[in-house]
């Protein structure tokens, strides 16, 4: 039984930093998704959005149209992802829709380089919580520790 519990000790932090690892690795993933449209809207001077789905735990992203219509993309970069098992959206918080928690969110990603107001906060199954805060002005993604409420703190 010692021998065991020992084991368990030795095993339980090293499950732990996987899926902090998974975590980490799913916000790294979504900041890279926000740099490459802030960047793509001001080259192409397109409207990009980034779609959440929260229940289903997946993102991709979609270009207006001369219609007025979002259409989905799919590139190297800007594919449909899913999240990590152990990792899902917490909530969605954006300009034009409030603090979303159930269905989609979008965000926006204007030609002039502006990008909608959002907060984006992620948790995995131990509880572990990151909090994303996009910059409006710059689009530039700062990550935060645990669950930060504003949604648009100092830079």
């Amino acid at each position: 039984m010692l021998i065991l519990g020992v084991v368990a000790a030795l095993a339980f932090p090293t499950i732990h930093n996987f899926t902090s690892s998974d975590l980490r690795q799913s916000a790294r993933h979504l900041v890279r998704t926000v740099y490459f449209l802030a960047d793509r809207a001001a080259a192409t001077k397109k409207i990009y959005r980034l779609n959440f789905d929260l229940e289903r735990g997946e993102y991709w992203v979609a270009v207006r149209s001369g219609e007025g219509e979002f259409a989905s993309v799919d590139t190297d970069i800007a594919t449909r992802t899913r999240l990590p098992e152990v990792v899902r959206f917490k909530d969605v918080n954006t300009l034009q829709q409030g603090k979303v928690t159930l269905g989609v969110a979008y965000t926006d990603f204007y030609p002039v380089g502006r990008v909608d107001k959002t907060t984006v906060h992620l948790t995995d199954e131990q509880k572990d919580e990151l909090t994303l805060v996009v910059n409006p002005v710059t689009g530039r993604v700062k990550v935060y520790e645990g669950y930060l409420e504003e949604t648009n703190p100092t830079f």
